[in-house]
């Protein structure tokens, strides 16, 4: 493989917006909202007799919605996936999400195919990355080892709204938060052991990424929560959710300032001799420079994917 080494610390990912394959009228717009990065897909946005015609657009939909620095992934259809592979393993794609995974064997089998069909094309082998999606509780209990079957991976979630018909319930969002709790916290373990990014809203009441009518406030609220728990960004199917998990899912501004006040308190500290100080009249030690610095290291890949994002947009001759 020929893939650089991934690191979660330094991904950024915070906001993934789906966008038809086949509608225009989106694609020309998708590249101007921010995203960090662009689903085109293939899967429930595009009907069934559409689907052919959807695969033969991915090549020239691709230079478009990269205009504004974001990545583009594609979503594909499991029933379809060698069609959908052999029509998006081209030059510009990023990654790919791969739905109702449910396998190792399954993902690995995927793996391979993307891998016979980037060596044909003179691809760079093992480039290109997954993102997961478990939708069913046949993977929802067999998420920890589906989420180290590849080193393609990069970050899993998981489709509530599938999710709930296979587990035969009716969604409710005053009942978000129980219905859920089992597998977005089982997500959230599984992919810090496999070193991936855990992605999605979490289990929280009254809050998804398909209600446009929330609010801004409220749309910030929910991704800050879901950051706060761990989650390290979300999908949406509207460009107004874009901004606020651009905003929820990066370290807020305070922390960071505390964080770098804190490391420079300890650097001190330690040039001393000494393990331990206060600051704003709370005690920090080594444990807490841990996550200081990790807090550090993150706010600056966030600082740079936005400067890059600002500077394709300018580039693009849009306003940021």
């Amino acid at each position: 493989m020929e893939s650089e080494k991934f690191n979660r610390e330094t991904f950024v990912r915070r906001s993934k917006m789906y966008v038809p394959a086949n509608r225009e009228k989106f694609l020309e717009k998708a590249w101007t909202r921010g995203a960090d990065c662009i689903i085109l897909d293939l899967e429930d946005a595009v009907a069934p007799a559409a689907k052919a015609a959807a695969r033969r657009m991915i090549r020239d939909d691709i230079p478009i919605v990269r205009k504004g620095g974001a990545e583009v992934q594609v979503r594909i259809n499991r029933e379809f996936e060698e069609e959908d592979l052999d029509a998006i393993v081209i030059p510009g794609l990023t990654s790919i999400m791969v739905p109702k995974c449910e396998s190792v064997e399954d993902l690995r089998r995927v793996d391979r195919m993307v891998t016979e069909l980037e060596k044909e094309r003179g691809l760079p082998v093992g480039r290109i990355q997954f993102d997961l999606i478990f939708e069913t509780a046949r993977g929802i209990l067999r998420m920890e080892e589906i989420a180290e079957a590849s080193p393609r991976i990069v970050s899993i979630t998981t489709g509530p709204a599938d999710l709930s018909v296979d587990l035969g319930f009716t969604r409710y969002p005053e009942l978000n938060f129980d219905q859920y709790f089992y597998p977005e916290t089982k997500l959230l373990y599984a992919a810090r052991a496999a070193g991936v990014q855990a992605h999605g809203m979490g289990a929280q009441n009254n809050a998804d990424y398909v209600d446009v009518s929330a609010g801004k406030e409220a749309m910030l609220k929910a991704c800050r929560y879901a950051y706060r728990m761990g989650f390290m960004g979300t999908s949406a199917i509207h460009p107004a959710w874009v901004e606020p998990a651009n905003e929820g899912f990066s370290p807020p501004a305070d922390e960071v300032a505390l964080a770098r006040r804190v490391k420079k308190a300890l650097d001190e500290a330690y040039a001393q001799g000494e393990g331990s100080v206060k600051v704003d009249g709370k005690m920090y030690d080594v444990a807490n420079m841990k996550y200081v610095n990790y807090l550090l290291v993150r706010a600056d890949a966030v600082a740079k994917r936005d400067a890059e994002k600002a500077a394709a947009l300018a580039a693009a001759g849009h306003a940021a």
